[in-house]
């Protein structure tokens, strides 16, 4: 396997940077990635630290086949979670672990708080601190481009925050390309709490494996395997959306904050409806299945934009959960969290619970500020999608996730939020399949 990993602990406040060799038994013991990345955790963060002090980790890792011939390029990033105050674990695709790892390091470690906004510059074995005051505030597309322009390198690859981020939603992501989250448990929050915009990456430092011949050869045998697999044929061309139908006939989907769990119009949502949209697939570092679908949506109202997805959960937060179920109101609603760094189950999943309370007058115009709030209307969900990253009127409320909210809407509420350890549940009823229902009462982190 690769005979060189590192980690780079950075502390934000002192602008300091130490590098250590990983120690073999700890290789051994918890592989890498988010194995590694807990360990770390446990170590670093004391009992009782608020999730957004100085004092909290953001930890960011590539695993231990990243970066090498096998279709592994995914990247973990992990703290105390801001949204849920337990284990915070978000996994994305894209392509930063890789060159993350090609600049020289598998694991960082930083803590503190920077004193004003600043991106990380990883490349060849250096770190640097950059300057991010002119890119404070861009949304997480623009932000990227930003980098690469200020570093004068059209390959660097970055993880960054939005708008969400740097405004403490609890439930922001951080983002890479265009669609590719680390999402769920707020890492976004945890990255802007630290004054951190981006983490830049370029590498052109070689993997030593230790047996490169014999591994290529069953790496190549794999990646056939996974390309001619069932799976790996319909998800190369709609993603995670294949399972739109399948989940839908067997009663499965989260309608309207779980009013029902089968949707009767849903050909509506089928993900043959993008194709209307699509310009092709693209894939993640190394991978062979290419479900990255990308699009082209074009709308007098909503304008002009290019993106990729959507996946299975925003069918869910923008359309069976909201009671949009048009593909043009998902994909404009996956373009939006995108942009603006938000988790897009999180974000559907409270506006439907807003919208339920409202509708059984648990909540009413005094709490929304005026908002009237229905289901079906697309125009409202994309209001609340703004208000949400930006803390305003009823977004800034949602903005702190179930707990918080629940204390504000008053204990009636309660019943109609669908939780786990303080995360929204995931846009599926899990009653048909047991299997899933253990592995959400069981996870570390929640749902």
């Amino acid at each position: 396997m690769v005979l060189r990993r590192k980690m780079a602990y950075i502390n934000l406040t002192k602008r300091e940077v130490k590098v250590r060799e990983i120690p073999l038994e700890m290789r051994r013991l918890y592989l890498g990635g988010r194995g590694l990345d807990m360990y770390l955790l446990y170590n670093h963060v004391d009992k009782g630290v608020d999730p957004l002090s100085p004092d909290n980790v953001l930890l960011v890792s590539a695993g231990l086949l990243v970066g090498t011939p096998l279709a592994a390029g995914r990247t973990h990033i992990g703290g105390k979670s801001p949204l849920t105050g337990i284990v915070g674990s978000s996994n994305m695709g894209g392509f930063f672990a890789p060159e993350l790892r090609l600049a020289g390091f598998d694991h960082l470690v930083i803590k503190g708080r920077a004193e004003k906004p600043t991106y990380l510059w990883i490349h060849d074995g250096e770190i640097e601190f950059m300057d991010a005051s002119g890119i404070w505030g861009m949304k997480t597309f623009d932000a990227q481009e930003a980098i690469r322009k200020d570093l004068g390198d059209p390959d660097v690859k970055s993880l960054v925050i939005g708008p969400a981020g740097e405004n403490l939603v609890r439930f922001a992501n951080v983002m890479t390309g265009l669609k590719n989250a680390g999402g769920r448990t707020g890492m976004g929050c945890l990255m802007g709490s630290k004054k951190l915009k981006a983490i830049a990456a370029k590498g052109t430092m070689d993997l030593e494996l230790k047996y490169p011949d014999e591994y290529l050869e069953y790496a190549l045998e794999l990646n056939q395997r996974m390309a001619n697999s069932r799976w790996g044929r319909a998800s190369g061309k709609y993603g995670t959306m294949v399972i739109w139908n399948y989940t839908n006939t067997w009663g499965g989907v989260r309608v309207r904050n779980f009013q029902a769990n089968q949707l009767h119009n849903a050909e509506l949502l089928e993900p043959q409806n993008i194709e209307k949209w699509s310009i092709g697939t693209a894939g993640c570092y190394g991978c062979v299945v290419h479900c990255r679908h990308r699009y082209v949506f074009s709308d007098p109202k909503y304008g002009t934009f290019y993106d990729e997805g959507p996946e299975y959960t925003s069918l869910g937060a923008f359309g069976a959960e909201v009671g949009c179920n048009r593909m043009e109101y998902v994909l404009v609603g996956n373009h939006l969290v995108n942009s603006l760094g938000l988790d897009t189950l999180e974000t559907g999943s409270m506006i439907a619970w807003a919208i339920e309370l409202y509708e059984k007058g648990i909540i009413d115009d005094r709490v929304t500020g005026g908002l009237k709030l229905e289901w079906g209307n697309p125009d409202l969900v994309f209001q609340l999608v703004e208000m949400i990253a930006y803390r305003k009127g009823l977004g800034n409320i949602l903005a702190d996730g179930p707990r918080p909210a629940i204390e504000k809407f008053g204990p009636e509420s309660a019943y109609y939020c669908i939780q786990i350890k303080g995360m929204s549940n995931l846009h599926s009823d899990e009653r048909p399949t047991p299997s899933l229902a253990l592995n959400i009462a069981t996870a570390t982190r929640g749902s």
